[in-house]
């Protein structure tokens, strides 16, 4: 068991606990039967209570689905928590305190749960109080957000500036440090610097666990500013792993267990999530910006049996809906999908009809196969060409592969079939390939994942530890037209999102010591690492500075990195840890150029280059850390030889 949780902590919490009230403060009509309690199961659908409840021996079973279990798997499966979240829940209630002295980290994160929960009633009182926050309240009113809503969700408001922010934190008995390191501020660096206030001057939606514990913030820009993304949202901290946190979750688990179907839906915005919920739609949970991730499956299988995604109409949205639909699927939990016409979210579409039209699209979603049929038809300009067919059927049974359950696979290779045409011998035939294959392939190493938000997406990254070899760019004028590589874009957008995290004064140490500016291929690259470290010792202007003097093409290119800037936290990984990462694939990437410019066989010397660059950049893929800093420093040794002769 945990720290602080023994046997008999459990066993104390079984005797206090009276198991029909838990069960009936669920919401649930509990009616005496004789020495037991009888109720309606809340996890499956009947009319006829089949639920026995059991009060002497703190045990339920349900006679209709074979549901069984004490207080704590009650809790576990209608609130979705673990064994360990569900007892600390329940000993709270009881009174009962679990002591976590082992753990030296207990008191600093109870610490920063407090100082989150106490930010977030400051931000709500500002938004209703100040006259600052005016137009907070009109975006809320033009967007039909109740004050009930307002309230019930914390939405708030940050005050412009790190001057009250800090004001406020010195009354309430919180350090600056302290604000840091959750993610709200950065520390002023010196005389007359104010320091830097994260979301200021931006409507702020506050971001709950599935326990409902306050841990992070999204600020949403009020007025148009392009040096800076529309959303910003809380990085990484002690409290918050974005990976593990469902916008919305904390309140749809209990009603996701207790629904008829036991259905989660699945959307993109915070408002959307909300408009959701006060539409009477509450087993609705929302990402925060990231993909959607195994953890993620893993918080919703605990209370859910399906997934119904309802996801932007567009490209990038129909594309986030597959990946989606994949990792639930290899969790054995099928997926529908829910197309809105007209180009709406669910918080349009829901501001211009009734309820019940989503309910009726809601019944009629499409199955995971047959969207994926239709868009991928609507890539291809002859989607019944030959070529066409193939494509999207290839495309498909990856998705069917991904399913962990047979019947599941099998039901949905005779969809296929039918939607397209094809004997279902051949759709089996050829899944049985692409599992093959899926079995035999490593797995990538995802070094950087960027995740298409809310808003437009300019370009998402993968990096693999293989890549085709880099075009080599040569001149200004091709520099100008020609973007960074992906993987440039990416390490641009981590620097910009930790500029002000507790790992910047590390990650510049790494930057000066592993990544000297000639290793990019991009002018742009090379100019914006350099402006970053004058940042890093002036203010947070030098960006506005330098983007003044670039040129249109080089200023939209700074614009993606803005956008992409909040989705670098897209990851697990700690930002040291990341930054080692990205000194080993920039340099992989700058040995790949180096290769590819070599001239064509026939050249002994050429070829035995050839050799050597391809060895490093294997070796680059499989060393550790402390091997991989004695070979960088190598590299930059020939670099430094080279340059002198």
């Amino acid at each position: 068991m945990a720290q602080g949780i023994t046997e008999s902590v459990v066993d104390e919490i079984k005797q206090r606990v009276d198991l029909a009230d838990l069960i009936a403060s669920y919401g649930i009509a509990v009616k005496s039967a004789g020495a037991s309690k009888k109720a309606c199961c809340p996890f499956h659908n009947e009319k006829t209570p089949s639920f026995n409840i059991n009060d002497a021996r703190g045990y339920y079973h349900c006679f209709g689905c074979g549901e069984s279990g004490d207080a704590i798997k009650f809790v576990q499966k209608m609130d979705g928590l673990t064994f360990v979240e569900a007892v600390k829940k329940l000993a709270t209630q009881c009174g009962i305190e679990i002591k976590e002295v082992e753990d030296p980290t207990v008191g600093k994160r109870k610490r920063l749960y407090a100082l989150m929960s106490e930010l977030a009633a400051f931000y709500r009182r500002c938004l209703v109080k100040t006259k600052e926050a005016a137009l907070a309240r009109e975006y809320l009113k033009s967007r039909d957000l109740s004050d009930a809503t307002q309230e019930e969700w914390t939405i708030g408001y940050a005050p412009a500036g790190a001057v009250n922010v800090r004001k406020w934190a010195e009354k309430y008995g919180y350090s600056d440090g302290e604000l840091e390191e959750a993610g709200v501020i950065r520390c002023p660096k010196g005389p007359g610097d104010q320091g830097y206030h994260r979301f200021a001057g931006r409507l702020v939606f506050t971001i709950r666990d599935k326990q409902g514990r306050v841990v992070g913030f999204s600020g949403r820009q009020l007025v148009e500013d392009k040096r800076s993304g529309k959303y910003v949202n809380s990085p990484e901290t002690t409290i918050f792993k974005k990976s593990s946190v469902l916008f919305g979750f904390d309140k749809a688990a209990g009603e996701i267990a207790k629904s008829s179907r036991h259905e989660v839906i699945v959307c993109e915005g915070q408002i959307d999530c909300i408009r959701l919920h006060c539409a009477g739609f509450r087993t609705a949970v929302a990402g925060q910006g990231t993909a959607f991730t195994e953890e993620h499956v893993k918080m919703l299988r605990r209370v859910t049996d399906s997934a119904v995604l309802v996801y932007d109409d567009d490209a990038a949205g129909c594309k986030a809906a597959v990946k989606s639909a994949r990792l639930l699927l290899a969790s054995e939990v099928p997926v529908r999908v829910v197309s809105l016409p007209g180009g709406n979210d669910p918080d349009s579409f829901l501001r211009s009809n009734p309820p019940e039209e989503f309910s009726r699209l809601l019944s009629s979603a499409e199955s995971i196969v047959a969207f994926q049929v239709r868009a991928e038809r609507a890539k291809e300009s002859n989607p019944d060409a030959v070529d066409a067919v193939n494509r999207i059927v290839r495309s498909l049974l990856e998705t069917i592969a991904s399913s962990a359950n047979a019947v599941l696979r099998a039901s949905m290779i005779v969809e296929a079939a039918k939607i397209l045409n094809i004997p279902e011998a051949a759709l089996s035939e050829e899944l049985e390939k692409v599992r093959e294959a899926a079995a035999r392939k490593p797995a990538p190493s995802r070094e950087r994942v960027v995740r298409e938000e809310e808003e437009e997406v300019p370009f998402e990254v993968e990096v693999p530890h293989e890549v085709a070899p880099a075009e080599p760019i040569v001149g200004n004028d091709v520099a100008k037209v020609i973007p960074p590589s992906p993987l440039e874009m990416a390490f641009c957008a981590y620097l910009l999102a930790n500029e002000v995290s507790d790992a910047s004064s590390v990650i510049d140490g790494m930057l000066g010591e592993f990544i000297p500016s000639g290793i990019f291929s991009h002018e742009f690259t090379s100019s914006f690492v350099e402006t970053w470290r004058e940042a890093r010792l002036a203010s947070e202007d030098v960006f506005s500075d330098w983007c003044r003097n670039l040129a249109p093409a080089e200023r939209s290119l700074f614009d993606a990195v803005l956008l992409e800037q909040e989705k670098a936290q897209a990851t697990t990984m700690e930002p040291v840890d990341e930054m080692k990462s990205f000194v080993r694939t920039l340099w992989q990437e700058h040995l790949r150029r180096v290769r590819a410019m070599l001239p064509a066989s026939g050249d002994p010397e050429a070829a035995r280059e050839r050799l050597k660059l391809t060895v490093d950049i294997k070796r680059l893929s499989s060393m550790r850390w402390p091997d991989l800093k004695n070979m960088v420093r190598a590299f930059q040794h020939d670099i430094a030889e080279k340059a002198a002769k």
